[in-house]
């Protein structure tokens, strides 16, 4: 059976969703709908608050592992890099350096696993921030360039509508996470990814 794996932070999670389902869940229902690949299957969510990629590093693996059955036909999607270039007391959480060194790692990692695909991180309004992620997310499309591994790159795509949806600034509702997963549906990357 297709078992879906996706890591990442509170967005991901779903934060400020409305129907609780996130981005996620609704990717899922409309990549069924639109006739991909996906059923019947699991999505694991496993997005977790405040959750930089240096949690992402240290947690991916174990809980992936925990979940896996003998008929599990696994895919990993990776999408974290918001809370790494949030600066709360004027300083980054996770440096672009280690952030990037970090995403190497669990890429290396994960490449032997299962089919894999790591998305942009996705705007926020405090134009500080985005300008962080943007320079970021460019860092992880070189990374993964260098590594042979699919790279999604959503942040410039999902514009104004999805910004103006981030009622706190950073996490989107229901709007904002229907855009965000009809842009990744329509991404030719992610649906090479959900295809094999």
């Amino acid at each position: 059976m297709k078992t879906f794996f996706f890591f990442g932070d509170s967005i991901t999670l779903g934060d400020n969703s409305g129907a609780g389902l996130g981005w996620v869940g609704r990717l899922a229902g409309l990549a069924a709908a639109a006739g991909l690949p996906v059923p019947p299957s699991t999505f694991y969510n496993l997005g977790a608050r405040r959750h930089s990629s240096r949690h992402i590093r240290q947690r991916w693996l174990a809980e992936y592992r925990a979940r896996l059955t003998a008929d599990t036909s696994p895919y990993l999607l990776f999408c974290f890099g918001t809370v790494d270039m949030a600066a709360p007391n004027g300083n980054v959480v996770v440096p672009p350096e280690e952030s990037l060194a970090n995403a190497r790692a669990i890429l290396e990692e994960a490449r032997g696993e299962a089919p894999l695909l790591l998305i942009s991180a996705p705007p926020v309004k405090n134009p500080e921030h985005g300008d962080r992620i943007a320079a970021l997310n460019k860092s992880y499309a070189v990374l993964c360039e260098s590594l042979n591994l699919p790279y999604a790159d959503i942040f410039a795509e999902l514009g104004d509508a999805y910004i103006d949806d981030l009622s706190d600034g950073l996490h989107p509702g229901e709007t904002g996470n229907r855009l965000m997963a009809e842009c990744l549906l329509r991404h030719p990357t992610f649906r090479e990814w959900i295809r094999p």
